[in-house]
């Protein structure tokens, strides 16, 4: 049985990425980069219905040269509404489990999930790789495993993970950094023990409060947020939420809803006055849910908002310093 497991983050694309398994969850449905690659695989013959695995069950499917795996494992999981940060671990968890029915696996690649449909970025790829590590600390897996790549598209968000998992995996029994920022190293635990600290990651974010951040899916606001909401938010002890989709359908509409409902406070970027925007602003209304209103110009505001207080703000450092006063006024 291996001993050790390297585990890394890279920026890259999971269907040219060479491995021996890919890891996808099917929440009842597929969504992102699972439906991606479900549209890949169907192109190449394998039937659509053998991409949909009931809840709490998994499925290795053979992926016909669609993708630089020969195998892909789907696990059924909850619903998308459902699946939140402690639902990330056990995927993980189950995902190892599911993998000791196959010899000779090496090397697995999988993607990280939530930030697409409204989790908090960092706290999503901890309880992923959290659940990883800990699964492999307590001896699941295949015997032969010596590497998982999670890959993310997003280069910016890669990196930004990155440093997440540094954070996060800094001072965890058993794991160590590798040389030149290539990953971590995993040692499995010779006898059982308490999980290690990244592990209660998932589980923790179940009891810690969220800000639901409502603004224009556009490339020119991204810094905005990553880099003048993400901050005051964190600093306020928050998790920082916000659903990265272009367009809604059903099942993304309600899980906006049920965030908004739950949310301590929700901060809305009015910049480029997106109707979305206005639209989550009047849920967030109507919930009688604290709000936080920004706009980079006052022109930008619409009639209907215009006579309520907004913080409006010039540069991404005025913001980050704005924002975190307001926040310790609600607190």
């Amino acid at each position: 049985m291996s001993t050790v497991l390297d585990l890394a983050l890279e920026a890259g694309d999971i269907a040219t990425t060479r491995a021996d398994v890919a890891l996808f969850k099917y929440a009842q449905r597929l969504y992102g980069v699972a439906g991606s690659m479900a549209r890949r695989l169907e192109a190449s013959g394998v039937p659509s219905s053998q991409l949909e695995v009931p809840q709490g069950q998994h499925r290795f499917v053979e992926t016909q040269g669609a993708l630089d795996v020969p195998v892909a494992l789907f696990l059924g999981t909850v619903r998308l509404g459902d699946f939140g940060y402690h639902e990330i671990r056990q995927f993980a968890v189950r995902s190892l489990k599911a993998l000791e029915a196959r010899e000779g696996v090496r090397h697995v690649v999988t993607t990280v999930h939530g930030p697409n449909y409204g989790l908090d970025e960092d706290e999503a790829a901890l309880a992923l790789v959290g659940g990883l590590v800990e699964a492999f600390q307590r001896g699941h897996g295949p015997q032969s495993l010596e590497r998982i790549t999670v890959v993310e598209l997003d280069i910016g968000r890669a990196q930004r993970l990155r440093k997440a998992l540094e954070r996060g995996l800094g001072g965890t029994p058993g794991v160590q950094a590798l040389s030149a920022g290539s990953g971590f190293r995993v040692q499995r635990m010779s006898a059982f023990v308490q999980a290690p600290p990244l592990a209660t990651a998932g589980t923790a974010s179940l009891e810690k409060p969220h800000a639901f951040v409502a603004m224009a899916f556009a490339p020119e606001l991204e810094d905005t947020f990553h880099y003048g909401i993400q901050g005051p938010v964190r600093a306020a002890g928050l998790l920082c939420e916000r659903v990265d989709q272009a367009a809604f359908d059903g099942p993304i509409i309600q899980r906006i809803k049920e965030r908004i409902e739950t949310a301590k406070v929700v901060i809305a970027d009015l910049s480029m006055a997106n109707p979305n925007v206005y639209l989550e602003v009047g849920y967030a209304w109507g919930r009688n849910r604290p709000t936080v209103l920004l706009v980079r110009d006052v022109r930008e505001l619409r009639f209907d908002v215009a006579s309520y207080r907004c913080i409006v703000y010039r540069s991404i450092r005025e913001l980050e310093s704005l924002l975190t006063r307001e926040l310790e006024r609600l607190s």
